[in-house]
């Protein structure tokens, strides 16, 4: 198979460049590797859907090859040469796209695979965002190696706007408890060192989990009644009739003051499980049901 691809490879990889970039060399990605990129990339290929929508934010979609199935934001990148998903994507519908350079993430692309294409030649950045200052981080990178620096600082400025704005209005007020339901059977939550806690302290709540060694625990029904939340959050994972299920699901105790009050919202899945630009959206989203009154900024 390796053989193979090698042959693929080789055929395709002597097309004449006629773009000059400004942008070459040796670099380490976010683990530490080292790859070289000879040229300001014109063919790039997204092994994630969060890595994706970065792409789009910096204006880069011209220069996007190839995406895996699962990347469907915004819209348009539902029409770029699918490569697969991002856990087992197909190695040889990836060479057969000429990519210059190849982004993947620590989170969710397996190492073999980068390995691999790494064999063939090919140029595999990897990010690695832990935190919101990581998401930060890996489009400052990213804008790096694409040329495209100007633009990634001035979207990074644009989205730390929004945060400090969000800050500078929930700092001094009291902070609901909250907690983050994923899956009714069993009911799992979002515990520290996860983008989800990091959202919740972001948007002025406080996380009932966050002391929690796993990062995703499971909670009985006595722990969340110990824990007493004010809110509770979930994140859908097929359609809006799991919302009616959750609904049901919490009437068991109504003495849980969310579900007393009726404070049980749903936030979109996509926006919490991607290392993208738009968690700042999902931040202003928890920001608005934990504390109505404030203001988001344009």
């Amino acid at each position: 198979m390796i053989k193979k691809l090698l042959i693929i490879f080789l055929l395709t990889s002597f097309v004449p460049s006629f773009c000059c970039g400004s942008f070459a060399g040796e670099i380490k990605d976010e683990i530490g590797r080292r790859l070289t990129i000879n040229n300001t990339p014109r063919h790039i290929v997204s092994l994630a859907p969060g890595i994706t929508e970065i792409l789009y934010a910096l204006n880069l979609e011209a220069k996007i090859a190839g995406v895996t199935s699962f990347c469907n934001w915004p819209r348009e990148a539902r029409q770029k040469p699918q490569i697969g998903g991002f856990i087992n994507p197909s190695i040889e519908k990836i060479v057969s796209l000429q990519p210059d350079l190849i982004l993947a993430t620590v989170d969710g692309n397996r190492k073999d695979i980068i390995q691999q294409l790494e064999r063939l030649g090919l140029a595999v950045y990897v990010t690695n965002p832990q935190d919101v200052k990581g998401i930060m981080g890996s489009i400052l990178h990213i804008g790096e190696i694409t040329s495209e620096k100007k633009n990634a600082r001035a979207l990074v400025g644009r989205l730390q706007k929004r945060l400090d704005n969000i800050t500078e209005q929930t700092q001094k007020k009291t902070k609901p408890r909250i907690f983050f339901q994923i899956g009714l059977d069993p009911v799992i939550t979002a515990g520290r060192d996860t983008f989800i806690n990091e959202m919740i302290s972001l948007a002025g709540g406080i996380n009932i989990a966050a002391s929690d060694m796993a990062r995703y625990p499971r909670y009985s029904a006595e722990g969340i009644l110990s824990g007493a939340p004010d809110i509770i959050l979930f994140a859908p994972m097929a359609n809006d009739s799991e919302f009616t299920a959750v609904k049901k699901f919490w009437q068991k105790f109504p003495e849980i003051p969310a579900v007393k009050k009726n404070k049980i919202y749903p936030i979109e899945t996509d926006l919490i499980s991607r290392a993208s630009p738009r968690i700042i959206d999902a931040v202003e989203k928890m920001a608005l049901i934990f504390h109505p009154e404030i203001k988001i900024s344009e």
